[in-house]
């Protein structure tokens, strides 16, 4: 009685302990997926920050962006790393630091292609051409921008897919396949036009803007660039303002109305400064140089240094050798990958093709089966039966041999006498299997079943009396 009583309270104590234990358990993983939930909402808090003030306060952008990557990584955020990433690359384009913007770009790439983050894909490829552009290297960018277009559209992401097919354009403008690049740059348009995106507008409006003027059309340009500025306005994209106001400067300058031009790149210059933006800061100075060049030796000098400084930032030896060693990497990287995806592809054809054997064999046994208990020859049987087994065993060799080449480490001696131990042990067993196949479907074959024998009527002769 005293034994029954202790072991009911021993056994009252473990469930109350492994209640408790689930209840801590449960209350745990509760408080933790909360805590994921505040910090990954924290991250992405810090990404759209360092978004807003890209364009007015660059170096803001870049600590809000840091700050995001680092609590991802602490806390195993891998999509909000994979972001954070890609908009540390974008702010180090914006201030014409193309090195570095690509190393962040590329290791964004690789995260966001290993976690499956098809939209992240597609924005860190869009990007990365981007970058390629920039350096005037607008065939490779075209390679990238293709491939974010084939995700856009698997995505049927038609807002990205305009962004994407404006960027196309920009890029065979600057190959100067005019045709092409309008072709594009409608798309991008009508796409924007019926999805009423002024946000993607601007930069769509600037390059068909630079299309018509290339084409001789200067007034319809000039609708385009001022289009492109009201949009870049409302949207206070600074970027876009400081792209187009450089396009109108360069317009007039080649239309021999310099004091114009001189205006519009003043402002796009100031613009850009403001906003850390060196390629466009490099554009307006450039264009500033050429308009005093002869007249102001001071002032031509001043803007000199301002477009040599800002080209420097972008495209110094070292920066260059950087970003050629990044794309080399990339490129061996990218061709690793193929040749992966091309392993796996034909390892699961053949997996395929392995399964389908393992089908046909049993499929093949029972034809034979029902082929033994019907009038077919003798002959045919056994010959069926013999090649059932060849099937049997030569698939056992084909599975085993992988696992072959494995034990032996390729070494010819070494599998050579694996397999004469495998053909040891499965050539008797195979000719005692065939001889028993043989001699029982021999046997089936020979004592067909009976038909049942008919119904008999029972009948009475009658005599005759």
């Amino acid at each position: 009685m005293h034994l029954n009583l202790t072991n009911r309270v021993t056994l009252t104590f473990v469930c109350l302990l492994t209640c408790a234990n689930t209840f801590l358990f449960a209350q745990n993983t509760k408080t933790n997926t909360l805590k994921f939930s505040a910090d990954s909402a924290t991250v992405e808090l810090l990404r759209n920050k360092s978004l807003k003030v890209q364009s007015t306060r660059p170096d803001s952008a870049l600590i809000y962006a840091q700050r995001g990557l680092d609590l991802s990584r602490k806390i195993g955020y891998k999509e909000g790393e994979g972001n954070c990433l890609n908009r540390l690359g974008v702010v180090f384009w914006k201030n014409g630091r193309y090195d570095r913007a690509l190393l962040f770009l590329l290791n964004s790439l690789r995260l966001r292609e290993e976690i499956n983050d098809r939209l992240g894909v597609l924005k860190s490829l869009n990007d990365i051409g981007i970058i390629y552009s920039d350096q005037g290297d607008n065939v490779k960018a075209l390679t990238y921008h293709f491939k974010a277009k084939a995700v856009a559209e698997a995505l049927h992401d038609r807002r990205r897919i305009s962004i994407v097919l404006s960027n196309i354009g920009n890029c065979y403008l600057k190959l100067n396949k005019i045709d092409s690049a309008l072709h594009y740059e409608l798309q991008a348009y009508g796409i924007q036009h019926l999805l009423n995106d002024k946000s993607t507008m601007p930069n769509t409006l600037s390059i068909l803007g630079d299309i018509n003027y290339k084409m001789g059309n200067a007034p319809m340009s000039l609708e385009y660039y001022r289009l492109s500025i009201r949009y870049a306005i409302e949207n206070d994209d600074q970027i876009a303002i400081v792209d187009t106001y450089n396009s109108i400067a360069q317009l007039y300058i080649k239309n021999s109305q310099p004091d114009s031009s001189r205006y519009y790149a003043s402002v796009a210059l100031k613009t850009a400064q403001k906003a850390s933006y060196a390629e466009g800061i490099y554009t307006a100075s450039d264009l500033l140089t050429q308009y005093y060049r002869g007249k102001d030796e001071h002032q031509e000098l001043a803007y000199y240094k301002i477009a040599m400084a800002a080209k420097d930032s972008m495209f110094n030896a070292e920066k260059v050798k950087e970003i050629q060693t990044l794309s080399f990497n990339e490129a061996e990287r990218q061709q690793e990958k193929a040749e992966q995806q091309a392993k796996e592809a034909q390892r699961r054809i053949i997996n395929l093709q392995l399964i389908g054997i393992a089908l046909f064999i049993p499929f093949f046994f029972l034809v034979l089966l029902i082929l033994s208990k019907s009038r077919v020859h003798r002959k045919v049987i056994e010959f069926m039966s013999v090649l059932s087994l060849l099937f049997s065993f030569e698939f056992i060799t084909l599975l085993v041999h992988p696992f072959v080449q494995l034990i032996s480490d390729h070494l010819p001696v070494i599998e050579l006498l694996i397999l004469v131990i495998l053909a040891g042990i499965l050539v008797p067993l195979h000719h005692s299997t065939t001889h028993w196949l043989r001699a029982k479907l021999a046997h089936i074959s020979e004592h067909p079943a009976k038909p049942p024998e008919p119904d008999t009527v029972k009948t009475k002769k009658i005599r005759s009396r």
